[in-house]
């Protein structure tokens, strides 16, 4: 078993789906004595040095703050304690800073990660998700029209009267496997391969979104075939991981194939190796110096399907 846990998983919340629907029960939560707000502006969220930043939602300061704001998304109880995202409107970054104090930045969610607990990734990874789906649903997908928030910030509602559809978050689905292959002699090998996307020494697993009509299991046999011409045999699931980047749910497999033979899609991969668990062993993390390979962010579910692999040859 992986001893260390998914980032992003886990959430610590009560989403308190149920009473969410109440807006006079939203409003007693945003004006109760413990209150949390926790100020974003696309994507990014408020530090003090290298602390988070939290404010009570019963400071004067904070009703100011809800002023700049262009939603207000209630992410759920911690026991009691209710936590909201304030969605800052990008023009009112100076006006929030001036009120705040110099001392105060907005910092990039993924680069601050080393900052943060696992609580508080998880919960601001959920608040980013919800954040950008906002951002990219500011209209009715039906006739046009404005939408407005509801059940705070989990719905999205037509304003035209003669439309009112209901949007909800949606969450893209991605299938992320590790491709196991067994030598007639010698260790089991690993495939992994350098993506467009990432940083040049950079090794990691496949993965895809999922096409609609497309069960998991069909979705991880095609992905590898179409990036790596490999046809893989047996599909396990492992773990899935939230993933907001800006809003999917990375589901992670193991699979096994038979053929040895790589053929890459040179629009999709840089290059693709089979590596034993002994070579990479040896492998440097991301954002190290040096010419050697890199495996991926501790933080992703790339990094625990290769560390859960790793261990699983040790224990053989």
């Amino acid at each position: 078993m992986n001893k260390h846990p998914l980032t992003f998983a886990n959430m610590p919340l009560n989403r308190a789906s149920s009473l969410r629907k109440g807006g006079s029960w939203l409003q007693e939560q945003l004006t109760s004595d413990n209150c949390l707000l926790i100020p974003s502006l696309k994507g990014k969220y408020l530090f003090a040095g290298n602390k988070l930043v939290y404010l009570k939602s019963q400071l004067v300061i904070s009703q100011q703050v809800k002023e700049l704001a262009s939603e207000l998304i209630f992410l759920g109880l911690d026991e009691e304690q209710a936590l909201f995202v304030v969605d800052i409107l990008p023009g009112e970054q100076e006006q929030l800073l001036s009120l705040l104090g110099v001392e105060y930045e907005f910092r990039d969610f993924r680069s601050s990660l080393h900052l943060l607990t696992p609580r508080e990734a998880s919960i601001l990874a959920y608040g980013k998700s919800l954040s950008y789906w906002h951002s990219q649903h500011q209209y009715c997908g039906c006739c046009g029209s404005k939408s407005q928030a509801r059940d705070g910030g989990h719905m999205r509602k037509c304003g035209n009267e003669n439309c009112q559809k209901e949007h909800f978050p949606r969450t893209d689905p991605v299938v992320i496997m590790l491709v196991e292959y067994q030598p007639e002699f010698g260790p089991k090998q690993c495939l992994l391969a350098q993506h467009h996307n990432i940083a040049k020494k950079v090794v990691s697993t496949l993965a895809g979104f999922v096409d609609p009509g497309e069960a998991l299991e069909e979705a991880v046999a095609r992905e590898v075939n179409e990036e790596a011409g490999i046809r893989v045999d047996k599909v396990q699931y492992i773990a899935s991981q939230p993933w907001p980047f800006p809003g999917s749910l990375m589901m992670g497999f193991f699979a096994t194939t038979r053929e040895p033979s790589i053929r890459i899609d040179a629009d999709e991969l840089v290059d693709a190796k089979w590596f034993t668990a002994e070579e990479v062993r040896t492998f440097d993390n991301w954002g190290d110096e040096g010419d050697n390979y890199q495996l991926p962010r501790q933080q992703s579910i790339a990094r625990y399907l290769i560390d859960l692999w790793l261990e699983n040859q040790s224990e053989k």
